[in-house]
């Protein structure tokens, strides 16, 4: 119980500093910002901010929801990301346990989540943060396909996997071509495509009838509720293929038990 309450508490944290990244994410990338190396300031007086200002969620809390500096009131949403972000990885942990594949799935959090924000926000998926689950993808498969110190598996993830990210992408971009014509405007953004390779590498091409389906379900569902709300005929195709992505990912666990 006391190691489980350990890894659980440090799991949170890693979450919530993850949530934290993703915020920068959100708010830097459609602004073509460098979300690298440049440092954090508040977004309205400009000023940089200190490791006081950087504890994610408990540094908003105690500064009552606002900047030290200006006194402008900072949005919750920071905050709300940032714990969904640590509730995310406690649930990634319940699934896989404390181990190197949970936190590679762990890494793969805030890029998911500021596509989801940014993709509602800009109906964008940026390519720089998709192209980096790709990179994540990559080497989680590469580091364990090769447990053994020799690369006994890379074989056999090359058809499921490297495969699944061509047949996925392929897919999907044959859909959009079909579905734009019947439909005569654009069904399918390239963003979207590009993630449907990411998601063919993560989950595999076993898992595609899966990933089509609650992807397509959850699109029709999105689709209700933003048209409800906002009275749009177009709508992000993107947090239905997030969520379905997450969903396939933590139901199918571990690659390698």
């Amino acid at each position: 119980m006391t190691l489980f309450l350990i890894e659980a508490v440090t799991t949170a944290f890693i979450g919530l500093v993850l949530g934290s990244f993703s915020t920068a994410l959100i708010y830097r990338v459609p602004q073509k910002k460098n979300w690298i190396s440049k440092r954090s300031a508040c977004p309205s007086c400009k000023h940089n901010l200190s490791a006081r200002d950087l504890v994610p969620f408990f540094s908003w809390l105690l500064a009552g929801g606002k900047c030290r500096y200006c006194n402008v009131r900072i949005s919750a949403r920071y905050p709300a990301i940032e714990l969904i972000c640590a509730v995310v990885c406690l649930v990634i942990y319940l699934r896989f346990g404390f181990n190197i594949e949970a936190l590679f799935v762990m890494a793969s959090v805030p890029f998911l989540l500021s596509l989801f924000f940014i993709d509602i926000q800009k109906m964008i998926l940026p390519n720089q943060l998709v192209f980096t689950l790709l990179v994540i993808g990559v080497v989680r498969l590469f580091y364990l396909s090769t447990q053994d110190g020799v690369f006994t598996q890379v074989s056999d993830m090359l058809v499921p996997y490297f495969g699944g990210a061509f047949v996925y992408a392929f897919m999907s971009w044959f859909m959009a071509v079909i579905m734009t014509k019947i439909l005569k405007k654009q069904a399918l953004g390239f963003g979207d495509v590009k993630f449907f390779g990411v998601a063919g590498l993560w989950l595999g091409l076993l898992a595609l009838p899966y990933f089509l389906i609650s992807s397509g379900v959850l699109a029709i569902a999105f689709a209700i509720i933003w048209r409800t709300i906002y009275k749009s005929e177009r709508f992000p195709f993107g947090p239905a293929l997030i969520f379905s992505f997450f969903g396939i990912l933590i139901f199918q666990g571990a690659i390698i038990q």
